[in-house]
């Protein structure tokens, strides 16, 4: 990072208005410029220690010093959004310049009103068109009238949705002409609807829909043909289903548990909408948003061609004389690149989908590797021998099996974004990381693939799928040039399951390893913490399971694996945990009930350990005690203190 933000002294800006979401997420308004963050309640306590009196790397320092610490490279990403956006700057008053004033319109349109206008509206427009159908616009004139139309209707619905944020309270901001559709308009940010909550977001939306409806009744009104094709071009625009469109937004509001969702819905329509329409194995937590907003999407392109197409048909077959006329044949082309437009992304999914479905069984990322392994040079047998015996699963090693293990193995180097491993894959190696670094990626149920860790020297990977003969459960991506040992399915089995067994290997790589990682545990010996990693058991929870319910008894102590979990707290949503993060400590120690819901947000897999064997963990270990105890008084004064809120 740039020596010149960590020296930088910001301050947490004072314009600020907070929401909170019923999932937790805190919503930020930055009031000066009409700029917004969606944070979870780690990253808003980040922002808040942010007082003009320490620079960034001093405020970095103390929340390392804190348990529960965020990643580093996170805590730059949020520093740095929230500069951008006014909500970090330097000094005692805010910046000037680059302001965005809000402000609420005196034409205003009550909660009442505005949704009686939307139904009016679109109830008559859809009479009109269901009676009438668009006719050819025999001359450019025409033509001309109608792009003069749409630019109106998408005028219109600006209008109407500052007016409907203005009678419910919120602030309509950055009022201009724009020009990214081709055509100009009048456009309003109507993101401030956010802060209304999910009423005002439909209403908002219901509005600017309504809008082409009125611009189609005022065409079949004055029999335009010109004014009431723009009526049925208006309505396409607005009801996409991409980007931030109007009908994206309403969907989102009717149907969506996480606010962050609408930055994936169009990553879940590319990469799984169709292969989840084939196999209904995986439980989606968003599922009614991601197969609302896909069906819409497939309905719409639908419509798409079906309009363009009986537009071309029209024009193509009018008689010789309207045919030549001139600009004819360019909108016949226009149109026909409409109609080919569905069936091009149509087809392109498809393809997708197929190569989603088809690649892990027929072009593996580890196929393609294993053709790198001839020709490159490998550490010396000595040197190898002692590198493993220094790694945690080679240790339970003789030296004779530790060089039976070295002379198997094959030695190769990745470039920095090569795919060692890809989630879906039939997995037929094992590796062992010898030198540079690697992210572990993990694809959540939109599609999008989030890191989940990052291994370095001596660490092991890839033997899941060996041990429990399961498809890759999550890809592999070099950060760096790196250097790696693979060991084959068959010489895995023959010298070490043979060996160590399943379990001892599952305790070492999955469990000891990860363990190691968390801060709780990094210092023990690794004859302890191969003891107490055999103490321990995964258990896998899909989207919504519960491990602790409020109020019942609880005999576990869990610790998160992958994935998230949220705490709710007499049904608000109090923290979220992830992998490292752990609960059921409260009750363990006090001898209580659970008090807390903790119920998984989307699959997840959490260790958890017995009663007994958590009670001897904390009693064995002063200072891992001490730690857990430490979390768990932070945790119970947290709790009151949402409880006296409430």
């Amino acid at each position: 990072m740039t020596p010149a933000l960590n020296d930088q002294k910001l301050r947490l800006t004072l314009a600020l208005e907070r929401k909170e979401l019923p999932d937790g997420t805190r919503l930020l308004k930055q009031t000066n410029q009409g700029e917004y963050l969606a944070l979870t309640a780690q990253q808003e306590a980040i922002l808040a220690e942010f007082d003009g009196e320490q620079t960034v790397q001093e405020v970095l320092q103390g929340l390392l010093h804190q348990e529960g610490h965020p990643k580093i490279r996170a805590f730059y990403d949020l520093v740095l959004a929230a500069q951008a956006k006014g909500f970090l700057h330097e000094g005692d008053t805010e910046p000037p310049g680059a302001q965005a004033k809000g402000r609420r319109w005196n034409v205003r349109c009550t909660p009442t009103g505005a949704l009686a206008l939307a139904i009016c509206l679109i109830g008559a427009g859809a009479s009109a068109v269901t009676v009438s159908e668009v006719s050819l616009l025999p001359n450019p004139a025409g033509w001309f009238l109608t792009l003069l139309s749409v630019s109106l209707g998408l005028s219109l619905a600006n209008v109407l949705a500052g007016a409907v944020l203005s009678g419910l309270g919120r602030e309509v901001y950055r009022p201009e002409v724009r020009l990214d559709l081709v055509l100009p308009f009048f456009s309003v940010d109507t993101r401030d609807a956010l802060m209304g909550g999910r009423k005002v977001e439909v209403l908002t939306a219901l509005q600017m829909l309504a809008a082409p409806f009125a611009v189609a009744l005022v065409g079949w009104a004055l029999d335009s043909t010109p004014v009431f094709l723009a009526g049925y071009v208006t309505a396409l625009l607005l009801a996409s289903p991409f980007g931030g469109s109007p009908a994206h937004t309403l969907l989102h509001a009717l149907f969506r548990k996480q606010h962050e969702l609408p930055h994936c819905a169009d990553t879940f329509l590319r990469e799984k909408f169709l292969a989840h329409m084939l196999s209904w194995k995986e439980s989606l937590k968003e599922e009614h948003y991601f197969i609302g907003l896909s069906t819409w999407a497939v309905l719409w392109l639908g419509a798409v061609f079906r309009f363009a197409s009986e537009l071309m048909t029209r024009q193509a077959s009018v008689n010789t004389n309207v045919l030549f006329e001139p600009g004819a044949q360019t909108v016949i082309f226009l149109l026909a690149l409409v109609v080919v437009a569905p069936l091009v992304y149509g087809l392109w999914l498809v393809g997708k989908t197929c190569h989603r479905l088809l690649a892990p069984q027929l072009s593996s990322a580890e196929a393609r590797l294993q053709k790198s392994f001839d020709g490159v040079q490998r550490p010396g047998p000595d040197e190898t021998v002692k590198f493993l015996s220094g790694t945690l699963l080679f240790s339970q090693l003789s030296e004779t099996e530790t060089r039976s293990v070295a002379d198997a193995m094959e030695f190769f180097t990745v470039k920095r974004g090569a795919v060692i491993i890809r989630e879906r894959d039939k997995g037929d190696l094992m590796f062992v990381l010898h030198n540079g670094r690697v992210e572990v990626q993990k694809e959540d149920e939109a599609g999008a693939l989030r890191p989940v860790a990052q291994l370095g020297r001596g660490e092991v990977f890839g033997e899941i799928a060996l041990l429990q003969q399961v498809p890759r459960t999550s890809s592999v991506v070099a950060l760096e040039e790196t250097e790696l040992f693979a060991l084959k399915r068959a010489d895995f089995d023959r010298l070490l399951l043979s060996t160590l067994g399943a379990k001892k290997i599952q305790e070492v790589v999955q469990v000891c390893a990860f363990l190691r990682r968390n801060s709780i545990f990094a210092d023990w010996p690794p004859h302890a913490l191969m003891k107490v990693a055999g103490q321990f058991a995964f258990q896998d929870c899909t989207a919504g399971v519960e491990v602790l319910s409020e109020g019942r008894h609880n005999e576990f102590f869990y610790i998160v694996y992958e994935g998230e979990f949220g705490v709710r707290k007499a049904g608000a949503q109090v923290a979220t945990l992830g992998p490292g993060d752990f609960c059921g400590e409260i009750s363990l120690l006090q001898g209580t009930a659970a008090s807390a819901n903790v119920a998984a947000l989307r699959n997840s897999r959490c260790l958890k350990l017995d009663k007994d064997s958590f009670l001897q963990l904390i009693s064995r270990d002063f200072l891992t005690g001490l730690a857990i105890e430490r979390t768990s008084d932070k945790r119970v004064v947290a709790l009151k203190k949402k409880g006296a809120a409430k």
